[in-house]
């Protein structure tokens, strides 16, 4: 059991990751598993170590009621993988007289939140049982775990007057905390979310999405959002999940038409044997199908990273019970098992060059018991018997980082929702990197239901895409170097590295790009007259667009030639192939001589 006071100093990933996904300085609660945010909330501490609970936490902003729980066991919050009768008891006016004084605890219960038979009770204006979606009610995380962020939306829940009162419940054992209930003025004092861009991040190297299709890539209706939703994010990569319907070519065929490559490139796109695809703008290089419902896949990404990057498309074992469970976490098990050969370079898999970026991602499905998410990012293997030793499983000897990615217009981390069902929106689709080879600049998950008109119109989405496209939202990140690799290369030697330099072997510190045609002006011939576009803007006052900028009927690059020796570049006198102040200097030392 670990005391709030310390969570700070254990929950720093964001920070420590560097990822760009939010500001603190609002002190807007984030609902990511990331609990450092709540470190100047106020909390009521049990302080005894004993009972069920150890501190519980409120606040609030126009839209949402927060409440963070550290509690003494791991329990399956919503469901009774780790039996447990917890409820929330929720007195919204805060007042005794009104509610059900529940258990004799001395609140006033407007509305009960029973989790692990998720339903709630509203003693108040209410007419009966609803579902935890009736209440707008968040969860984070999905799986099991002893500490858990809430957020209720308050126009679901009714939390409308200035001061309510919250406390915790175990039926099991008739505890109630704090004692006396947690008191709370309503406020709007937190900046609300602030829209993350859904552009690139500065030195991206690839934008990699993971997207579980719920098998409607052949539905009419469904690609014409997955087409605009896929413009607006123009991935490098994508790992697909349930695509047991299609066949490689027919995605290939629907990537080449909605994110059409220059000079008549094609997508790739490579399937596993059940439901998993990889596809890539660049080559795929192989495909290890082998690996049940976890499809790792050798992809030639951008040549910064200088070697293939191995992508895994996943889609673990659904759902609850005890066979399900079992499953998922021996898929989580054979998956390390081939990663761990395929470093060390044993088995019959693939040998990894030192380094190579490792990129998981897809539905983990992550409900029930935390183990295989455990195992995914530690290398901790639960049957070591079967699948051979622990290891760990990053370049620099540490773990792998799971991504706190948040959705784009919420500071919610839940990538699946089912309104009209039992359950509540989770997080089941992830990203998992080996952070010393492949960080991430900036990451989301796309929710477009509630994105504002403008920022629609400026994706070029409709509300509906999402939701019409799958079950699932698209999780997106951009990849740079990680902190083993080191940094890009600058061929140049401008200032400029080369994945953001317009002129990779001309040195152009200024990155000048006149027609902003993506080519720097000192290695672009827009005209085609022999001449740079550069010299003919700084040196010779012609017109870059013109091949005869006077008129005279004669080629701007053969008039202005001044008879190079090696005859190779217009003005290079010094014979260097540059054309530079030094040709400058010699062609005045030379004026009065005839060629």
């Amino acid at each position: 059991m670990i005391p709030f006071s310390s969570l700070q100093m254990r929950k720093n990933l964001l920070a420590t990751c560097g990822i760009v996904l939010a500001s603190f300085a609002s002190a807007q609660i984030l609902l990511d598993n990331q609990f450092n945010d709540w470190s100047n909330v106020t909390h009521f501490e049990a302080g005894d170590g004993v009972g069920s609970f150890v501190s519980v936490g409120v606040t609030s902003n126009e839209s949402w009621l927060f409440v963070h729980v550290i509690l003494t066991d791991e329990v399956g919050l919503d469901e009774e993988v780790l039996p447990n009768d917890l409820k929330i008891l929720l007195d919204l006016d805060d007042d005794l007289e009104t509610g059900v004084n529940y258990a004799d605890l001395g609140l006033g219960v407007d509305l009960l939140v029973d989790l692990p038979n998720r339903q709630a009770i509203r003693y108040t204006g209410g007419t009966g049982a609803e579902s935890l979606n009736d209440i707008g009610l968040h969860v984070s995380p999905t799986y099991s775990a002893n500490e858990f962020e809430l957020a209720f939306h308050r126009e679901s829940t009714e939390v409308v007057d200035s001061d309510i009162r919250l406390m915790w419940y175990n039926g099991a054992t008739g505890e109630g905390f704090p004692s006396g209930g947690a008191p709370h003025a309503v406020s709007e004092a937190l900046s609300p979310w602030q829209p993350q861009s859904l552009d690139r991040a500065d030195g991206t190297l690839n934008r990699v999405a993971f997207w579980n299709m719920n098998n409607r890539m052949d539905q009419s209706g469904a690609q014409a959002s997955m087409e605009r939703i896929l413009q607006a994010i123009n991935p490098d990569i994508i790992g697909f999940s349930e695509v047991s319907d299609e066949s490689p070519n027919f995605v290939e065929g629907l990537l080449n038409q909605w994110l059409p490559l220059e000079d008549g490139a094609t997508w790739n796109v490579i399937k596993d044997d059940y439901d998993l695809m990889v596809a890539a703008k660049g080559s795929i290089v192989e495909g290890y199908d082998e690996v049940y419902r976890q499809f790792p896949v050798l992809v030639e990404g951008h040549a910064g990273w200088g070697v293939p990057l191995l992508v895994t498309s996943s889609h673990l074992k659904c759902c609850g019970g005890n066979s399900s469970e079992a499953q998922r976490q021996s898929e989580a098990d054979e998956y390390m098992a081939f990663l761990r050969d395929a470093i060390t370079g044993e088995g019959n898999g693939p040998t990894l060059p030192a380094n190579t970026p490792l990129i998981y991602g897809g539905d983990l499905n992550m409900v029930g018991l935390a183990g295989p998410i455990h195992t995914l990012k530690t290398g901790d293997i639960s049957d070591e018997d079967s699948n051979g030793a622990d290891f760990t499983p990053d370049w620099d000897g540490s773990s792998l980082t799971e991504w706190p990615l948040l959705q784009s217009d919420s500071p919610m981390d839940y990538t699946w929702t089912n309104t009209s069902g039992e359950w509540m929106p989770g997080k089941l689709d992830y990203l998992i990197t080996s952070d010393a080879s492949a960080t991430v600049l900036h990451g989301f998950t796309l929710r477009t239901d509630i994105m504002s008109s403008d920022r629609l119109a400026q994706y070029g989405l409709q509300s509906g895409d999402a939701l019409s496209a799958s079950d699932h939202y698209i999780v997106v990140a951009d990849l740079g170097l990680g902190s083993l690799v080191g940094t890009l290369p600058d061929s140049d030697e401008d200032g400029t590295t080369d994945n953001l330099d317009n002129c990779i072997d001309i040195a152009n510190a200024t990155q000048n790009d006149f027609n902003n045609d993506g080519v720097g002006d000192a290695c672009s011939d827009s005209d085609g007259d022999g001449i740079s576009d550069a010299l003919e803007i700084t040196l010779y006052n012609t017109d870059p667009l013109s091949v005869d900028s006077d008129g005279d009927g004669v080629v701007d690059g053969l008039e202005l030639c001044v008879c190079s020796t090696a005859n190779l570049c217009p003005g290079d006198l010094t014979n260097d192939l540059v054309v530079s102040v030094g040709d400058l200097l010699l062609l005045l030392g030379l004026f009065g001589s005839a060629c």
